[in-house]
């Protein structure tokens, strides 16, 4: 049911009817608050607030993210950039939206299960990470001309990438991210929100590796998050504690959802500091929060609630999440950066290490007039 500018015989000024009508009753619900319509004209609608989601494990990150999901599902773009961690990517594939999820070309991915879905998942292969962003969802138009989203991409990377390739994979594709937005020839994503779940696999801090290719990583999507920004992207970085991604990172972050075991401290960030307990009682830390609860920080400081919000769980209706106990994500082959033919022949000549060069394809040996003599004459 569509309510112009009212819910329930409460007004809702200056939301548009037509994005109204496309929310749940949880949503609209909550945009009768002054909170809720805070949370919609200064978060919501300002595409490019970089966000960071914090908490321990089991503190109910992913289910947040999911959350986030669901109201920018009709705003902009979603591209979910997956950890490949406890099936975490399906209940992404209830959210009413049409999914496609990139792969490396090559490599191996299947979804058990996939036939207790209404929307089949569309699955596509790329040779490059630059490709990846030629295959994300664009936005449609309805009957009336308005802009439509409702759309999710998923880069499923990390357990289809060889682990070698998988940094200097993650730093190209926001490189080229950056840049071709820059110069006018990226394709139209934007706006769009780009989530990272447990990000320090792709943003780690010195505190949590000192491997190289990833701090390099770290720094070339550090170096573009303004950037991003500006062009309508935004960022939505997920870790189980405040410094587990680098500070040039946080300090992008222009809003925050604070959930059990996050611990800012004053000289980190004055504000948040505040968020992270009950500043009434002296409480100065999150250890109290249930796993479902946490606070939201706008990009002017302020929190709310007082007392934590309790998240959903996702899926929300009670037949999907049936669904979704009947479904599993599974990997296989992962993408080593060489062509199948390639592949195929290491995989004949393995034993031969350093000599593998001069062992003779099949195809050739079988090709007439070939003669091991003839082979030496012409390589001399």
């Amino acid at each position: 049911m569509s309510y112009p500018n009212e819910i329930k015989g409460k007004r809702t000024v200056g939301i548009n009817p037509v994005y109204l009508a496309k929310l749940n009753e949880r949503q609209k619900t909550f945009l009768l608050t002054a909170v809720g319509r805070k949370f919609f004209q200064e978060y919501i609608c300002r595409h490019g607030n970089h966000t960071y989601n914090v908490s321990n494990t089991g503190g109910g990150k992913t289910q947040r993210n999911y959350w986030l999901v669901d109201w920018f599902k009709h705003t902009e773009n979603v591209v979910w950039i997956s950890t490949g961690k406890s099936d975490e990517i399906l209940p992404l594939l209830f959210m009413g939206c049409k999914v496609r999820i990139i792969i490396p070309k090559g490599s191996d991915f299947k979804i058990i299960g996939s036939e207790y879905l209404d929307n089949q998942p569309e699955i596509i292969e790329v040779e490059t990470p630059g490709e990846a962003w030629w295959n994300v969802w664009g936005p449609g138009w309805d009957e009336n001309r308005n802009q439509t989203y409702n759309k999710i991409t998923i880069f499923e990377f990390r357990n289809t990438l060889s682990p070698d390739l998988r940094s200097d994979w993650m730093a190209e594709l926001f490189t080229e991210l950056a840049e071709w937005s820059r110069e006018g020839t990226m394709p139209k994503i934007f706006p769009c929100a780009i989530f990272i779940d447990e990000s320090q696999w792709v943003l780690a801090g010195t505190r949590i590796t000192t491997d190289k290719h990833r701090a390099k990583t770290s720094e070339i999507i550090t170096e573009n998050a303004l950037e991003i920004r500006s062009i309508g992207g935004r960022l939505i970085f997920s870790a189980q504690d405040f410094k587990n991604v680098t500070p040039a990172s946080r300090e992008n972050m222009l809003n925050g959802i604070l959930g059990r075991g996050s611990t800012v401290s004053t000289e980190e960030n004055k504000a948040w500091a505040r968020a992270c307990g009950d500043w009434r009682n002296g409480i100065t830390d999150t250890s109290t929060f249930k796993p479902q609860y946490a606070r939201f920080v706008f990009d002017d400081g302020r929190f709310y609630p007082n007392n934590p919000w309790k998240f959903p769980m996702f899926p929300l209706l009670e037949e999907d999440k049936e669904k979704l106990y009947k479904m599993e994500v599974k990997y296989g082959r992962k993408y080593y950066g060489k062509s199948e033919e390639k592949a195929d022949e290491e995989e004949c000549f393995p034993e031969l290490g350093r000599f593998s060069a001069m062992a003779i394809p099949p195809e050739k040996t079988e090709a007439p007039g070939y003669s091991r003599f003839t082979q030496v004459i012409t390589d001399e």
